[in-house]
């Protein structure tokens, strides 16, 4: 059995809270039940709009009344009738006259609003072509079930259409927001958007300047001093690169023993001291000293060390080192030793003079590290300061020679000096900078530096201060590298003096020929183009703000 709700319809009900209460239910199949005096559900008109909504809100509706009047209407507009709530709908064909007697409201005769003069065709909705499609409404288990008029009768009352009032509604909308944007694009067509482009062409001639400035970040703009403050963008990067060692270099040992030292002074018994460091030699080669030593005087007698003289005062043994590697600084035992002071004393080896050792190997040499930084940055640097110039954007000067790289830490294996068996690498942090200077500084610099080298602007006008092409050498950092100097060089463009305000004052309100004829009647004025838009504007508003004046330069040299 289906879910059903029973809606019970109260003497002040319109038709709109009954449409309200069908459209709130939420079951399929819904029992309306009018009072004793049927008031609302007399009218042909609202039973018929009561149909429409069930069909658009997808649901069934059932009367519950034995008024045969009721009935007929009901039936009109293909809404079926119960007498009870338990007993089984049916679908009444409308007689040709009413059974009871009892006044009943013809939709065609209302005169209310919009349903005044409606006709039958308007407002039908067709109930017998929908009696196919309630059959299957089940009332407490009562199929419904339709009651047709007998053979021959007629159809009383004429079907009524109910008209569309949704649709109405829409069209009527759709009518009033097209008017309403049709006076707001007239209004915008006629106040808003006509706008004048006016483009003078004026003859201009250049002026060279070139000169030295000083720039830096903490720079303050001085005309009179040509210092530019500049802006700077950096970059830090850290980089490895392996690099092949070339340095070659000689390892090895130094040749070690011990000497004696003999004191063979004829005339000076006194001792000698004999410091560490001192240098003796054999046989042009050089060693050296590791200890202090004191020498004592000699002694009567002859001795075959110093040749005859007294006998010598012997000191202590004394360790010496070669002063170079090499196996050429072993010497045996007994050798005799050359002392570079006090010439009474000779140094003779009492012991072997050996383990020198030398041999050739390659290592990181400074030249090396240098090359492989050189590399990393030309790896490296193109594509920074390609990096480093977009940061700028369209409102800098870029001062491309002002592009500095410079090393911070580095990390080299093997070190500098130390042998290398493969490859070395190097790592290193590279800061990148990059120097600009804001166009609206340069203009300021060059208007000034413009009117002095002119000697005053009195009649001219400076229309370009080519600071967008400026070009810039020889930069250089100061020792303190706080601020760099740079010579500066850009091409000017002078003319006549034509103000902006005073074109806008002569082509308002005007159409082109006489914007042309006026213009072109201006000292230094060689062309003149007017762009009106939208297409339908044909002379120069009159407002100031909705004019744009532009000025481009013929040069005249």
């Amino acid at each position: 059995m289906q879910k059903k709700d029973t809606i019970y319809i109260d003497v002040e009900d319109d038709i709109t809270a009954i449409i309200g209460k069908i459209k709130g239910s939420k079951e399929k199949i819904i029992a309306l039940v009018p009072p004793k005096r049927v008031g609302v559900l007399q009218s042909a008109v609202n039973l018929r709009l009561l149909a429409r909504t069930a069909t658009n809100e997808k649901k069934r509706l059932v009367v519950i009344s034995g008024n045969s009047a009721l009935g007929s209407l009901a039936g009109s507009a293909g809404i079926p009738v119960a007498k009870t709530l338990q007993s089984k709908p049916e679908l009444i064909k409308p007689d040709e006259s009413d059974e009871d007697g009892e006044d009943v409201i013809d939709g065609g005769d209302v005169s209310i609003g919009e349903h005044a003069g409606v006709k039958d065709d308007e407002l039908d909705n067709e109930p017998d072509a929908k009696l196919s499609k309630i059959d299957d409404i089940d009332i407490d288990g009562n199929k419904t079930s339709v009651k047709k008029p007998a053979r021959g009768e007629k159809d009383k009352k004429p079907r009524v259409k109910v008209p569309d009032f949704g649709m109405f509604r829409k069209r009527l909308t759709l009518m009033i927001s097209a008017g309403v944007l049709l006076v707001g694009f007239f209004v915008w067509a006629i106040w808003f958007a006509p706008h004048a482009e006016v483009v003078v062409t004026a003859r201009t001639s250049d002026i060279d300047i070139q000169t030295p400035i000083t720039v830096g970040e903490k720079v303050e703009l001085d005309t009179e001093t040509k210092n530019i403050p500049t802006i700077v963008e950096s970059k830090t990067q850290q980089d490895t690169i392996e690099f092949t060692p070339t340095g070659e270099k000689e390892v090895g040992e130094k040749a070690k023993g011990t000497v004696k030292f003999y004191n063979c002074s004829q005339s000076n018994p006194n001792p000698v001291t004999v410091p560490a460091g001192t240098h003796i030699s054999s046989g042009g080669l050089d060693y050296i000293t590791q200890s202090t030593v004191t020498v004592p005087g000699p002694t009567i007698g002859l001795s075959s060390v110093c040749g005859g003289t007294p006998n010598p005062g012997v000191s202590a043994d004394v360790q010496i080192e070669a002063e170079e590697i090499g196996s050429s600084y072993d010497v045996s035992d007994d050798t005799s030793f050359s002392v570079s002071i006090n010439g009474s004393l000779v140094a003779v080896s009492s012991s072997d003079i050996s383990g020198g050792s030398k041999r050739d190997i390659t290592v990181v040499s400074i030249e090396d590290v240098q090359r492989a930084r050189e590399e990393l940055t030309e790896d490296k640097s193109d594509e920074i300061k390609a990096d480093l110039m977009e940061e700028f954007g369209d409102k800098i000067i870029v001062i491309e020679e002002s592009f500095r790289v410079a090393v911070g830490e580095q990390k080299i294996e093997p070190k500098i000096g130390e042998e290398a068996t493969g490859e070395a690498t190097i790592t290193v942090e590279m800061v990148y900078s990059l120097s600009g200077i804001a166009q609206t500084m340069l203009d300021d610099f060059l208007e000034a530096a413009i009117a002095e080298q002119l000697g005053g602007l009195d009649g001219k006008r400076i229309y370009d201060t080519g600071a967008t092409s400026a070009e810039f050498s020889e930069f250089e950092v100061s020792k303190d590298k706080k601020t760099a100097t740079v010579n500066l060089s850009v091409t000017g463009k002078v003319g006549p003096k034509i103000e902006d305000n005073k074109i806008r004052d002569i082509v308002k309100g005007k159409r082109y020929g006489e914007i042309e004829q006026e213009l072109k009647s201006i000292d230094g004025v060689s062309d003149v183009e007017v762009n009106l838009s939208p297409f339908w504007v044909f002379t120069v508003p009159d407002d100031n703000n909705k004019i744009t004046v532009k000025f481009e330069l013929e040069n005249n040299n």
